[in-house]
């Protein structure tokens, strides 16, 4: 599942992943989207690599999707498949319930909404797992 969100009034597709823990966005945007970094102290382990630490992470991230906006941390990592995923730690801050059967997220903090996501590839086929 795709969403089109906006970090510092900045448009960005984000799949939505849950199967991933954490939220990752790709090192390439964290200029672009004009984000402060913190050092970090985890690690990140995709499929079949070894667990490498997270370097930085934007905390406290302003995302805006539709007319929702909440908060939550970004760790910025290399990636060269996606630009941004929001895992499980997105869909807990901000208090969202994933409705794959309708294709949406029901958003359910200080602005419920429900908002349509795109469903499909983003470009070439791979599998990404984190």
């Amino acid at each position: 599942m795709y969403i089109d969100v906006k970090i510092n009034e900045k448009p960005i597709r984000a799949m939505v992943d849950i199967g991933a823990t954490h939220n990752y966005l790709a090192c390439t945007e964290v200029e672009r989207l004009e984000l402060v970094l913190e050092k970090g102290s985890e690690k990140v382990k995709a499929i079949n690599s070894a667990a490498q630490p997270i370097a930085r992470v934007a905390k406290s991230v302003l995302i805006k999707v539709g007319a929702f906006e909440g908060r939550t941390n970004l760790s910025a990592v290399q990636m060269d498949d996606f630009k941004l995923i929001l895992g499980l730690k997105f869909l807990r801050d901000i208090k969202t319930a994933v409705l794959p059967y309708s294709d949406s997220l029901m958003m359910m903090g200080n602005k419920p909404c429900v908002i349509p996501t795109q469903v499909g590839r983003m470009g070439k086929k791979s599998i990404s797992a984190m």
